[in-house]
């Protein structure tokens, strides 16, 4: 099938089983390819995560300070094309990784993780507000709390918090072994109370400035007071490589959605049609490029 950056997801099964929805998503990648549009999505998605879009505003923004002469403004001390190499070239580095096995690389599970929280965004219509990406002290290594987050609207006119949790396997069982990891991570994230303040701390002073900032402002408060989110969605994304995303690939998390906790859960099988470790590699690479 042709995959273009506005085609994705194609959508190939789902499911809506009350609060739990579930969708099978199926894309092919030429790695050979350099312009593959699945590649540039994710190179793009990754660029996006860390912030460029941001960068680019402030850059913006700087055109209208005034600054002593001989200068006229910021922007006449700097090319913005100089300004998005320097961003780009700072991305997470494969080779800096080394000879760690592909399964245990960043590139790999990072990877994986945004273009997950793409998928979601479009298969079910969730929000992208700024990721914690940009925040990581050591862009090689892996960001720490949930693999990725955001926020969906309900048809009550909320918003709820989604709790990603991704895994990225070939393993041809179905459902992979992966499967009961994401089982087990679903059914603690909406009650492991210290790590959701902790974390939603962190995501509404990144979002500070933001229409996203008072939402989660308020979901910190209502940890306190009612100990737990009102609102909240477990997200968990298989992401495949060479085997093709297929609906048995979910089924036991299908059959454990009642022990998450009373979340909605959002989930996903999906495939890259390509070796995941090459396309990870390949994917944070072109991100890099200028």
């Amino acid at each position: 099938m042709t995959t273009g950056v506005s085609e994705f997801c194609t959508v190939v099964d789902l499911v809506e089983d009350g609060d739990h929805h579930w969708a099978v998503v199926m894309e092919k990648c030429d790695l050979s390819d350099a312009t593959d549009k699945l590649l540039a999505l994710a190179a793009q998605a990754i660029r996006d995560a860390y912030g460029e879009q941001e960068i680019r505003e402030i850059a913006e923004e700087a055109s209208f300070i005034q600054l002593p002469e001989p200068a006229d403004t910021v922007l006449s001390q700097f090319n913005l094309g100089d300004l998005l190499a320097s961003f780009r070239e700072g991305l997470p580095n494969p080779d800096a990784e080394g000879n760690k096995p592909g399964p245990l690389s960043n590139y790999r599970s990072e990877t994986a993780e945004i273009l997950a929280r793409e998928a979601l965004a479009r298969v079910f219509k969730m929000l992208t507000p700024p990721s914690l990406h940009a925040t990581k002290g050591n862009r090689n290594q892996p960001i720490l709390g949930f693999d990725g987050w955001t926020l969906m609207g309900l048809e009550c006119g909320g918003l709820a918090l989604v709790l990603i949790q991704v895994k990225a396997t070939d393993d041809q069982k179905r459902p992979p072994g992966e499967a009961a990891k994401l089982i087990t991570e679903c059914s603690k994230a909406p009650v492991d109370l210290e790590k959701l303040k902790g974390f939603i701390s962190a995501c509404a002073i990144r979002c500070k400035g933001t229409h996203f900032g008072p939402v989660l402002v308020s979901m910190l408060a209502g940890l306190h007071q009612d100990k737990c989110v009102k609102d909240i969605i477990v997200a968990p994304v298989l992401i495949r490589g060479v085997v093709e995303a297929d609906h048995d690939d979910l089924s036991t998390l299908k059959s454990a959605s009642g022990s998450f906790v009373g979340a909605r859960t959002r989930g996903i099988s999906l495939s890259v049609g390509a070796n995941l470790n090459e396309f990870g590699r390949a994917a944070m690479n072109m991100a890099r490029q200028s």
